[in-house]
């Protein structure tokens, strides 16, 4: 499953079934910073999820206007969301935004305070084991690395240890925190 997937997954799990209300609930929320939405791509997402079993499909009319399709989601949609929530944290770095869109998703899915700790905490673990594999399972002598594999070596650890310093602040953050988040403004965190 795609970020994208997940994302249209999490909003027609909170009852947002129609295409159009989905692209603009993307685009109000900012989520289409992290996530590429185009109006035919999202549907044709819709088309697909529909055929893997993840969202049913039926068409709603009001009055004189055409039927619109109103998406919801089934249990093996609910069952995939859940499970790529639960791996989410151990996605390889491919592109610099995708923990932000994991952590879009996942507040989206589930807007409450004690999901979102559970999964920064399972990110701070699956970090500082990333740490510990960089520290303790490469070569101890680095100055036989080529230039640009200890130049590597080094970003990596800085953006791991950046990351890491970030989660653990956000971590401290949440534990003030209980409830819905979903529309929490850092202005209610620090009043």
């Amino acid at each position: 499953m795609t970020l994208n997937e997940a994302l249209i997954l999490s909003y027609i799990k909170r009852g947002i079934g129609y295409g159009y209300n989905i692209l603009s609930h993307v685009r109000e929320s900012g989520s289409d910073e992290w996530v590429e939405f185009s109006r035919a791509g999202l549907y044709k997402t819709l088309d697909k999820m529909e055929r893997e079993g993840y969202l049913r499909k039926k068409l709603a009319s009001k009055g004189n206007r055409p039927p619109k399709k109103m998406y919801t989601i089934t249990e093996d949609g609910v069952q995939a969301l859940q499970e790529f929530l639960l791996d989410g944290f151990n996605f390889n770095f491919h592109s610099k935004y995708e923990l932000d869109a994991y952590l879009v998703t996942a507040v989206a899915a589930y807007p409450d305070a004690s999901s979102l700790r559970t999964s920064i905490e399972k990110r701070i673990e699956s970090v500082n084991g990333q740490l510990d594999i960089l520290h303790n399972e490469w070569p101890e002598d680095k100055s036989k690395y080529s230039l640009i594999v200890y130049s590597l070596y080094q970003h990596r650890i800085k953006a791991l240890e950046t990351e890491l310093s970030w989660l653990t602040w956000f971590s401290g953050v949440l534990k003030g925190i209980d409830g819905d988040i979903l529309h929490l403004t850092w202005g209610d965190v620090e009043s």
